[in-house]
């Protein structure tokens, strides 16, 4: 019985479209990295334009900045999205007439412009709900492609390399599993879309708040800096039998206290609640002077204070404990 979802020329066409998408355009785009940043100079060009890069996925920064030392520069793992962003962020390359992120001109033949048409290409291929594809549209997709890797061979100076797997995909099979593998690479891309969006309008709200913080740009900074100590050394931090009921009192209380001898786990558990209450949106302020909390208190946002020793060490110091008395009313 034939089904709506059976196969026909424009579904082939879709996923033909996708493959050389997938293959050829992308090993292009690799091969034009590999030009312009060799891999062995990967690690220093990255730490040279850092600050350059845009927001990147989780993926996309492993890729580039793994979490457990150097750089790694596979620029096998690359997709296109990635690819389009190191080209035109970390290279020489200049940007087309129109201007890097915009349609190129028709007549455009720079390399940036060809940059521009594979990504642009992409996107069309990606973000389609249509899983069928005109002949029409299918005819005008593959001259844009053909034409871009024929230029893209004149650049890499390797005969015609690209403009032959073009040929080649233009006219092979495509069987059910060649299309379901293609269909199921495209949906990863379009999550992996999906999840940058919605990390990027994340990291724009943070952005936004802390933009907003009373706290300085500088201050915020060292803060950070001791934050993740705490973090780094919260990772063997155990809660006791005991710990419920103190982070219960921390809820429900404005101001809580830890009283200890040196080495009982005050600081460590007080750090630890306040790791917990980031995670719930709360903005950590450990500062070390008590009058700070009027500076940088913010009555917008949620905010835990962590001030060490705040009375004294070894016993009581009056003139902490003063201060902390002359600000109770606004710790309150």
């Amino acid at each position: 019985m034939a089904s709506v979802y059976s196969s026909t020329p424009e579904t082939t066409n879709a996923n033909r479209a996708c493959r050389v998408v997938l293959g050829p355009c992308t090993d292009g785009l690799r091969d034009v990295l590999r030009q312009e940043v060799p891999p062995h100079t990967f690690h220093h060009v990255i730490k040279q334009n850092k600050l350059n890069l845009p927001r990147l996925t989780a993926v996309q920064r492993d890729l580039i900045l793994p979490k457990h030392g150097g750089y790694s520069g596979i620029y096998d793992d690359m997709d296109i999205s990635l690819l389009y962003i190191l080209l035109r962020n970390i290279t020489n390359i200049s940007p087309h007439s129109k201007g890097w992120g915009n349609d190129p001109d028709p007549h455009d033949t720079s390399l940036s412009a060809n940059v521009e048409r594979i990504r642009l290409v992409r996107n069309r291929c990606v973000h389609s709900c249509d899983p069928s594809m005109s002949n029409t549209d299918f005819n005008s997709i593959w001259s844009t492609i053909k034409s871009t890797m024929v230029d893209l061979d004149a650049f890499l100076m390797n005969a015609n390399k690209y403009e032959k797997a073009v040929d080649f995909l233009c006219h092979e099979s495509m069987d059910p599993q060649n299309d379901l593998h293609y269909e199921e690479e495209l949906r990863k891309q379009v999550e992996e879309d999906t999840k940058t969006r919605e990390k990027v309008d994340n990291l724009e709200n943070k952005l936004e708040k802390l933009t907003k913080s009373p706290v300085p740009q500088n201050v915020r900074e060292q803060y950070d800096i001791d934050i993740q100590k705490w973090r780094e050394e919260d990772k063997i931090y155990y809660e006791t039998h005991s710990f419920p009921s103190m982070m219960e009192k921390v809820r429900n209380q404005p101001c809580v206290t830890f009283v200890g001898v040196p080495g009982s786990g005050k600081s460590a558990t007080a750090h630890h609640i306040a790791l917990k209450l980031q995670g719930e949106g709360y903005q950590i302020v450990p500062t070390k002077d008590v009058k700070k909390m009027e500076d940088y208190g913010d009555p917008r946002d949620p905010q835990v204070f962590v001030i060490d020793d705040v009375v004294g060490v070894f016993g009581l110091q009056k003139a902490k404990l003063d201060v902390l008395t002359d600000y109770e009313q606004k710790i309150t």
